[in-house]
């Protein structure tokens, strides 16, 4: 937990701003974010979801963004790039995947908080911080506002305090 010099709130690692009082939790570093660690060695998560994941569904997507809380995944396009955030009535430039019903609101989730890139013939994907309020992160590291960051099987992505993991057919681990 990170404790706001201000007002003492405490707030998950991961969060940039207090949300008590706004004020700004992480300031950026030079990390190199593309030195990760893997899930297991951060949280000791060692099931791997593709066994509860329907074998026709890691068949037909690319890769998958499961929310273990919620055991749901995201319906998410088939599509090199795609946003994630949430939509709301009247703006101007909405999210390709919109994660009200999944009570996004409630957990720092930005109206555009990140891209993600699909990249087939190298089997590669990559997570975009669109400068979110709250912030993201891989594997409780911090992204920096508009750096790029891989996605591996079993990564846990935090958009602001959404956990996501993210699930990739066997090929593609």
């Amino acid at each position: 937990m990170i404790t706001c010099k201000i007002c003492s709130n405490q707030e998950y690692h991961g969060v940039l701003f207090c949300g008590e009082c706004g004020s700004q939790l992480v300031f950026t570093s030079d990390k190199n974010v593309d030195t990760l660690v893997y899930p297991s060695q951060v949280r000791g998560l060692e099931v791997d979801f593709r066994d509860t994941i329907p074998k026709k569904l890691l068949e037909e997507r690319t890769f998958i963004l499961y929310i273990a809380e919620q055991d749901k995944v995201i319906d998410i396009p088939e599509m090199e790039e795609f946003t994630i955030g949430r939509f709301v009535e009247g703006q101007v430039i909405t999210p390709d995947v919109d994660l009200n019903r999944y009570e996004a609101y409630d957990m720092g989730v930005s109206r555009l908080h990140a891209t993600i890139r699909i990249n087939k013939e190298k089997n590669k994907i990559h997570v975009i911080d669109l400068g979110s309020a709250n912030g993201s992160s891989v594997n409780g590291y911090v992204i920096p506002a508009n750096s790029e960051v891989p996605l591996n099987h079993g990564d846990i992505l935090t958009l602001g305090k959404f956990n996501l993991k993210v699930i990739l057919p066997k090929d593609m681990k």
